[in-house]
Parts: C-alpha cells; sequence; structure tokens
C-alpha cells in the first residue's frame, strides 16, 4: 500500500469514526461540547503523547543498536514515527514498513527489524500491564483479564527465550521449498532471543510503562477538560484496558473496538466518571485524536521528509 493510499484510508476511517459518534450520541451535543472545549487542554494532551512517542523511538533505536544495526539517532526516530502514517492499514503495514525502510535506505536484513518490532509490541503489552496494574487492583474490575494477558506474555517469553523449542519446530517442519522461509524465522527467532534477554527486555518494558503511563495522563487531562469527576486511577484503568483491547482486536489501529470499549468503560457506573452518552463519546474522540489520529499525520510528515533525504543506499 502506498503512502497516499493510507492517508486516504485513514481519512475514511475518521470520517467512518466521527459518523458511528454521531449516531450513538447526540450530534449537536457533540459539536458543541467540541467548540466549547478548551483547546489547551488537547495541545498539552498532544504533548504528552509526543513524549510517548519519544520514548518509544529511543527504545527503537537502542534495539537497532543490540542488533548491530547502525542507523543514527534522527534517522530511527523518523523511521519510527513514518510506520504511524501506515497504523489504519490492513495487515499490521506499519509494523512491515519499518523493516522496509531500514532495508532500503541502510542495506540491513527487514527480518532482523522485525524482531525488534516483536520485541516491541511484547514490550508494550507488558508495559500497559504495568501502568494499568495499580487501578486494576484498586477498583478490583478485570483482574481475569489481566491475568490472563499476564499468562500469555510468560508463555510467549518461555517460548522465545527456551533454545531448543523454536528451532526443533523449525526442523520438523523442514522443506526443501520452505528453506528461505525457514531460514528467516531462524534468523528473526536469533535476533529475537538477543532483544529478550534480562537487560534489553527490562529497558524495553520501563521506557514502555514511562511512554504508555503518559498517554494515560494524556486521557486525565483531557477527561479534566470535561468535568469528569474522575481521578488519574480510573483515568489509567479506561485508557489502558481500551488500548490493550483493541490491540488484542487485530484491527487497524484498533478503531472501532478501542473506541466502543473506552465509551462503554467511560459509562461503567463502577468507575465513577460521571460523564453522559455525549461526555464519554466526545472524550474517546478527543484522546483517538490526541494518540491515533495526530500520529497518522505525524507518520506522513515523517514519511515526505525521509522521501527527501539521502540515505546510505544512495551515497
Amino acid at each position: 500500500m502506498t503512502a497516499r493510499r493510507a492517508l486516504v484510508l485513514a481519512g475514511l476511517l475518521a470520517v467512518a469514526v466521527v459518523a458511528g459518534a454521531g449516531f450513538f450520541a447526540d450530534l449537536d451535543k457533540l459539536g458543541a461540547g467540541l467548540f466549547a472545549y478548551p483547546a489547551h487542554r488537547i495541545a498539552i494532551a498532544c504533548g504528552l503523547v509526543l513524549g510517548n512517542y519519544g520514548l518509544r523511538a529511543l527504545r527503537f533505536r537502542y534495539y537497532l543498536g543490540r542488533l548491530d544495526i547502525a542507523v543514527g539517532a534522527g534517522e530511527a526516530a523518523l523511521v519510527f514515527v513514518a510506520g504511524f502514517l501506515f497504523t489504519v492499514t490492513p495487515g499490521k503495514m506499519g509494523e512491515v514498513v519499518k523493516g522496509w525502510l531500514v532495508k532500503r535506505r541502510h542495506g540491513h536484513s527487514a527480518t532482523a527489524v522485525a524482531s525488534s518490532v516483536v520485541a516491541e509490541r511484547l514490550t508494550d503489552v507488558v508495559g500497559l500491564l504495568l501502568v494499568a496494574a495499580a487501578g486494576v487492583w484498586q477498583f478490583g474490575a478485570y483482574r481475569g483479564l489481566f491475568w490472563g494477558v499476564c499468562g500469555l506474555c510468560l508463555a510467549f517469553l518461555a517460548v522465545v527465550l527456551h533454545p531448543q523449542w523454536v528451532p526443533a519446530l523449525l526442523e520438523r517442519a523442514a522443506h526443501p521449498r520452505l528453506g528461505r522461509a525457514t531460514a528467516k524465522i531462524a534468523q528473526a527467532h536469533r535476533a529475537l532471543r538477543t532483544l529478550c534477554a534480562p537487560r534489553p527486555l527490562l529497558a524495553g518494558v520501563a521506557l514502555a510503562a514511562a511512554a504508555w503511563f503518559l498517554e494515560a495522563v494524556a486521557f486525565r487531562v483531557l477527561l479534566d477538560g470535561l468535568g469528569a469527576g474522575a481521578g488519574l486511577g480510573p483515568a489509567v484503568v479506561i485508557y489502558t484496558m481500551a488500548t490493550l483491547f483493541g490491540a488484542v482486536s487485530m484491527l487497524p489501529g484498533g478503531v472501532g473496538s478501542t473506541e466502543a470499549v473506552m465509551v462503554a468503560l467511560l459509562l461503567a457506573p463502577a468507575l465513577g466518571v460521571g460523564l453522559d452518552r455525549a461526555g464519554a463519546t466526545l472524550a474517546t474522540l478527543l484522546i483517538r485524536f490526541c494518540t491515533l489520529w495526530f500520529g497518522v499525520a505525524l507518520g506522513g510528515v515523517a514519511w515526505a521528509w525521509l522521501a527527501r533525504r539521502p540515505s546510505t543506499q544512495d551515497r
């Protein structure tokens, strides 16, 4: 998928989300609430989201270094952000494009970069769980989901870190026609084991937890602008649970699933947010603008910048 098509798809999905929000809540109330909303709170939230992107870009560069992939800090940040342009495309293209860019611009293995992307997703989930933990225990809700995701993460780590399981599976699946694919999977597994060693794993989780906490704080800032009675605890629970559900749904960018869960949690009496249907919908649209659509726009800028910037392959 080209960058232009990704932008068109993002625009269509954004229109669909707004249309769905208008159908669920009173469109006049949504419009009035949006025009009356203090703009400085949106700016603060976007600033906190930029902090999230900065920490995650730092982690991406750190992972590349651990794999002996030499890419400058500025270049790595641009590649990382450029992937956001494809966040809402089918097939998780945003994940694939980072490996493609590094290979095309610097000649490094796209397979190794793909392993860093898997490590990013793993540490993102663990980081979100750590951020969610305090709120989940405070309200006594969603503990089953919390422990279930924890169990999946531990199972994944056990498979990745075991020195024999994946090689043995690849050996059993060996076939002349699958030789190239098997070799790439073996290479990816070796790289992933490197990134899941204790030091890089802990560093990645720490950066992820700090990054996602910033976005949870951004959600709290936006809720305060709507007069919500929620403190930081409910904001953390709602944001992290909706984000995790969106990731598990495997929908492009979690569009639809994240919004639905977030609105449902905002209206849940147990969390005591105190918003009506229009307020909950507006809060969801605002945080998704700051954390999803703002990122897609930045991805377009980064993509255009990289297109004009010479690569090591061109020199």
